[in-house]
């Protein structure tokens, strides 16, 4: 038996493992263990292990634009704030039904909060509440409409580079399908856990095994949903997750498609997202210095330097995982 490693003492077959899954979250251990060169008993402990330690869990990543959810983020810079005060707008914003994610920065803005809704009008009156209730300690406010969004594994985390890295639409303009409530209560729970076994789905949910696999292959040929993928405390492996706000200028369709290329082929950028707002483009990337952070993010303002305006950075200091809920 291996013995336990620390979580920043991973080495690289954890790091390969941790991209296998980061691609395809529903690979079976025989699957893994044959790309590693392994046994499958020695996969299974150490995918164990890192979720011992807390540094993984696993989900299944959904079109939100398919559910007809539209998806905001909020942008607050607090003012008057207290250790208890700022614990409590978290557990409010967590508390909602329409959360999706959550994130503690230092830069420019303290607080990014993702929400979805099935309307502008729906989100007004959240964001009407969320105002009311604790406006006196925001002193700057933002906010976004994301219209197109992808997320990349991290290729960063072991030596190889791949620059045909696997692509996750989470959000791209689509029409909504129809899905019944059983439909949701399934990708509620893939998205809570999406290497739960199905029969285990099957039980909490009455039904019958056969039929969660039959709704689950729908929802794929459909792309509701559109992969399985590691959510991953990075931080835990000596890393740091940083967010760029981009505004560009003049910027063509081509200039468009070009930094999307960029996004897709880097290692370190884990999520590209096109926005409405204040920003045009966000990009995620997790390093594992300043010196790494700045010398990316240099390379995107000369390689972009025609079209950039402005470029914002937060360094997030603790974020919690996209939510499981998907009504």
């Amino acid at each position: 038996m291996e013995k336990t490693k620390p979580a920043h003492m991973l080495d690289e077959k954890d790091r390969r493992i941790l991209l296998e899954l980061d691609t395809d979250a529903s690979q079976t251990l025989k699957q893994v263990a044959r790309k590693l060169h392994t046994s499958k008993e020695v996969v299974a402990y150490r995918i164990k292990q890192m979720e011992k330690n807390e540094i993984i869990n696993f989900t299944a990543i959904y079109n939100s634009w398919k559910l007809g959810l539209i998806y905001f983020m909020i942008y607050v810079k607090f003012a008057h704030i207290t250790e208890e005060k700022k614990q409590e707008i978290v557990d409010f914003v967590r508390a909602g039904r329409n959360f999706g994610w959550l994130a503690l920065s230092e830069g420019t803005f303290d607080m990014m909060i993702g929400v979805h809704f099935s309307s502008a009008v729906d989100f007004e009156t959240y964001r009407s509440e969320l105002f009311s209730k604790f406006g006196r300690h925001f002193q700057r406010d933002s906010f976004a409409i994301l219209t197109e969004g992808e997320a990349y594994p991290r290729q960063y985390i072991v030596t190889r580079k791949n620059p045909m890295r696997k692509v996750f639409k989470f959000t791209k303009p689509s029409e909504k399908e129809k899905l019944d409530t059983e439909d949701l209560r399934i990708l509620k729970m893939l998205a809570e856990n999406s290497r739960r076994p199905l029969t285990e789905v099957a039980k909490k949910l009455g039904m019958t095994e056969r039929a969660v696999r039959y709704r689950k292959k729908l929802m794929e040929k459909k792309d509701v949903i559109v992969g399985y993928k590691l959510f991953m405390d990075s931080r835990k492996l000596g890393y740091t997750l940083f967010k760029c706000l981009i505004k560009l200028e003049s910027a063509n369709q081509k200039r468009f498609r070009d930094m999307l290329s960029y996004a897709r082929q880097h290692p370190n950028v884990i999520y590209w997202e096109k926005t409405l707002g204040e920003w045009d483009i966000e990009l995620h990337i997790e390093v594992s210095s300043l010196e790494e952070f700045y010398s990316i993010a240099n390379d995107v303002r000369y390689k972009f330097s025609d079209v950039v305006r402005n470029f914002d950075t937060l360094l997030v200091t603790e974020d919690a995982p996209i939510s499981e809920n998907v009504t």
